[in-house]
């Protein structure tokens, strides 16, 4: 009878195991996915801060070159109180990548200037990701390089 026991919680952990390794390979490839969703492309991010009349719209030319490296041309515009429109630009660049997670898979970045950031992403059905309610991501072609 023990011995038949043993058999059981045995056959039990390698399913378990069989399954995470399921998992994990379906992560897997749900991220090298992702990665060729981005990689080589130039993406237009926008999403707005704040509320419906005084928050801040924000525009994001991002171009994901294969290297891993990635530059960005940004600009935020917001309305003030006294009806003027206030326009700011920036660039970024730095390197990119795309991991599974314990939450799902996230597209990482680090800045040139030491800023680290993590962007939750979905991959959605039709083949496009998802970085959350409020975000559109549009690509725009391909990416300018170095």
């Amino acid at each position: 009878m023990k011995s038949q026991f043993r058999h059981v919680v045995l056959l039990a952990l390698l399913v378990s195991f069989a399954s995470a390794g399921a998992l994990y390979a379906q992560t897997d490839e749900r991220v090298q996915d992702v990665k060729r969703f981005f990689s080589g492309q130039r993406m237009l991010v926008t999403y707005r801060n704040g509320g419906p009349v005084y928050g801040t719209y924000f525009f994001l030319d991002v171009h994901f070159c294969p290297s891993g490296r990635y530059m960005t041309f940004a600009q935020s515009r917001k309305q003030t109180i006294l009806n003027n429109e206030q326009v700011n630009s920036w660039k970024d660049d730095g390197m990119w990548d795309v991991v599974g997670s314990e939450d799902g898979i996230v597209l990482r970045y680090l800045s040139s200037s030491g800023e680290r950031n993590a962007v939750p992403v979905r991959l959605l059905p039709d083949g496009r990701v998802s970085l959350g309610d409020g975000f559109s991501v549009v690509r725009r072609g391909p990416a300018l390089c170095r």
